[in-house]
Formats: C-alpha cells, structure tokens, sequence
C-alpha cells in the first residue's frame, strides 16, 4: 500500500507591513526561514533569542521543537482555542490549520498570511452595545470577533474581542487595522468564576495604585459586564497606529506554552532578568510582581502571563497584565491550599509562605535583604489601604444589578486574601 502524499504548508510571516520570512510544516514538523530582504534591513531582528537571524532554515526534531512553540503560543488557549477552532471547522489539535484560518491579529507585531494573499488595509466597523451584547450572550458558541472582519488569534484562556476605541466609540477593526483595546466579558463558566470582570478590573487598578506598571483599564455595562484594557503592543496614534513585537515569558525562554506553570521557577525569572536591557530594575518589578500576585490571591501567575519588548539589542519588561485574584473561588477555607502558580522560597501553597519565604525568593533574585524588606513592608501597608478606598468608591456608585455580588467578592478578595496573607508575612 503507497503511503498519502501529505502537501507541505505554508504561511508568510509580516510584521506590520514587512515580510519577515516563511513558515512551513510537513509530516508534523515545522520549518522557519528568514526572508533575505528581511535580513539585509538595518533594524532587521529575530522573532526570538533562539531563532537567530541567518540564511539557514530553522527546523525543528522530534524532542525540540522551536518554531513550532514560538507559532503555537500565538494561539488562544483551552475552551477560547476549542471555540475558535468549532467556529472555523478545525481540529483544536492542528496549530497550523489554527494559524491558517486565524493568524492575522496576534498578541504583538506578527500577521500570517497564506502566500496567496495579501495585507488588505482593512476599515473600522462602528460596534453598537447591541451588537456586542448578541455576541456576548451567543457565547461560547462563537466567538466575538466577527470572523469575516478580524481573523484574532490573541494567545490566553478566556474570550476576548479586538477592539479600536476613539472617544466613546467601540469599533471591530478588520484587515490589517490593528486593535488598540481587548475585551473581555464574564467568565464563560460563573458558577465557577463569578464576577471576574470585576475581579480582573479591581485587582488591576489596585496594582496600579500600588506602583506596579499596568496599562489602562476600564469596565463597562451593556449590560453585561466587559472588562477593556489598553494594548500595550502598540506605539503611535489613530490612524498611524503600529505593532510592536513582544514576546511571553514562554516564547522568549523557548518552551512550550504547556510548559507555562511548570517552568515559572525563580531560575526562569533569573533567565528572562538576565535577557533584560536593565537587570536590577526588572529583578524588583518581578519581586514586587510576585508578592503583589501573592497577596491578593492570583494563582494564575505564568510565564505566558509576562511578555517583553524585543529588538536586536534590547530587551525590556513590558506591563503587567491578567491580573485577578483566584484563590477568592475556592470553597471555604481552601484559598490557603491553593497552590501558588510562582513559588515562593519553600512554599508551594498560599497557606504555606512566610516572610522568609518571600525573603528567600528576593534573594533567589538576587536582590539584597534591605531591599526586600522595603518592598515587603510598603506594598503591605499600601495594598490594604488602597484596596478599602477602591472598595469605598464602588460602594457609593448607584445600584446596579450586578452590585451586591460584586462587593460581595471583593470584601472576600480585602479580608480572605490581602488582609490573611499581609498577616502572614509581617
């Protein structure tokens, strides 16, 4: 019996309006080749640190597999990638078909393309409450962006939708038009995950107030609850608006995005400090990171849920981001048996860390005691007080249907996680 004669893919590589090469796949292995225009530009770069720039290709084997890890962890996650993939008719499993069908708006610079296409400019499309309301409640039967305008493959576990915002208008940007904002409704399972547009916009205002780097945010009601934060991924001002290139903590350390829990290790965290245009400041943004994530609760602190600038010869932190409490969900007691997604010292739960613990770590970050110990006592003075006048300015906003539950869980968010865990450690 002859073996099926098994075509080879192929997807062109652009970031903004550049062609940066091609990728291919056969047989389940994937193939990366810069294109020569590309390496001959004076601000030519690599996509990653191990996707050096030269003329030969980069081919991946069986056990390391590079190319196909950097592409991959363009793709949404879980139950956002199962829908993406339903809607488009794919197999879940087939990253490339994924990239086929999808790759035209990712987190940072890059687009993909088929070779037969071309970078259409695209046109904004005025997203009435409405509309996007019908889309929410369709949801997890489709996803929200329309498929027709905006190809979205945004890398992450939950529904989001591209948007252009000018003033007080929503827009679905399709073509080529990049996205300024990203939308995120209620999680698609509240019995579960109750009120996290709430959570997610409370606890990231919250870093903001507590000097952590975070980008703007808002909420909203139409009337269902959406969370909007603005993209960091991108420089200029409508309509000259440009992509920049950012990496996660996954794609910049050359692991898969399956990998993202496993590997968030202090040595990681030394790895990517390390990779970094300033060291020193970027080791006290990650402390400060990890004890903020901490204190509130947030056991969804990966390496894919930190990304970097990255050019030729810099590297930079860029702002936080998904930041929300989990341990508020568990039942009961249980919020101090959750484990921490970033271990601190010997500690692997929340229950468990102590001030030497979080000590420890600083020093696993090479950062000296006194500096810690500084970071330690200000952000746990600060976080308790800034988090009673957030809660102070909801409580005196009018009534509204989703009010009272929403209180409800950020009292669970002062009392049962920053206010036990500042207690832990000071």
């Amino acid at each position: 019996m002859s073996e099926a004669i098994v075509e080879e893919r192929r997807l062109v590589v652009y970031i903004n309006d550049d062609i940066v090469g091609e990728l291919r796949e056969h047989n389940g292995l994937w193939v990366f080749e810069y294109a020569p225009d590309w390496l001959s530009k004076p601000n030519r770069f690599p996509l990653t640190p191990s996707l050096v720039l030269r003329q030969e290709v980069h081919t991946d084997t069986g056990t390391k597999r590079p190319v196909q890890w950097f592409f991959d962890n363009l793709l949404p996650e879980e139950k956002a990638r199962e829908v993406l993939a339903k809607d488009h008719q794919l197999d879940k499993e087939d990253a490339f078909a994924l990239l086929e069908a999808i790759g035209s708006e990712s987190a940072g610079a890059i687009t993909l393309l088929k070779p037969d296409e071309k970078l259409l400019p695209g046109e904004l499309f005025l997203l009435s409450d409405k509309e996007l309301s019908e889309r929410i409640r369709k949801l997890p039967k489709t996803q929200l962006n329309n498929k027709e305008r905006k190809r979205m493959s945004l890398a992450g576990a939950q529904h989001k939708m591209l948007l252009v915002i000018k003033g007080k208008e929503r827009f679905e940007p399709s073509g080529q038009v990049p996205s300024t904002h990203i939308l995120k409704p209620e999680h698609s399972e509240p019995g579960s995950y109750w009120f996290t547009v709430r959570n997610e916009h409370f606890v990231m205002t919250l870093a903001d107030q507590c000097q952590l780097t975070v980008p703007r945010v808002a909420i909203d009601y139409i009337p269902e609850p959406v969370y909007i934060v603005e993209r960091f991924d991108r420089t200029g001002q409508l309509p000259n608006i440009k992509r920049l290139h950012v990496l996660d903590g996954c794609q910049i350390l050359d692991i898969s995005a399956s990998a993202k829990y496993r590997a968030s290790n202090v040595t990681a965290l030394n790895s990517l400090i390390a990779m970094t245009r300033a060291p020193a400041q970027t080791a006290v943004r990650l402390f400060r990171w990890a004890l903020f994530n901490f204190l509130v609760g947030n056991g969804d602190a990966h390496l894919k849920n930190m990304t970097f600038s990255y050019s030729l010869n810099d590297c930079q932190l860029m702002p936080h981001y998904d930041l929300l409490s989990t341990a508020v969900y568990a039942a009961g007691g249980e919020h101090i048996n959750e484990e921490l997604s970033q271990p601190l010292g010997s500690a692997r739960s929340f229950g468990q860390v102590t001030r030497e613990d979080v000590l420890v770590f600083a020093q696993e970050l090479r950062l000296s005691q006194r500096v810690a110990e500084r970071e330690i006592d200000k952000l746990c003075a600060q976080i308790q007080q800034e988090a009673d006048e957030l809660i102070a300015q909801i409580e005196a906003l009018p009534v509204y249907e989703q009010k009272a539950g929403e209180l409800q869980l950020l009292r669970n968010i002062r009392y049962r996680c920053i206010g036990e865990f500042v207690a832990q450690i000071t």
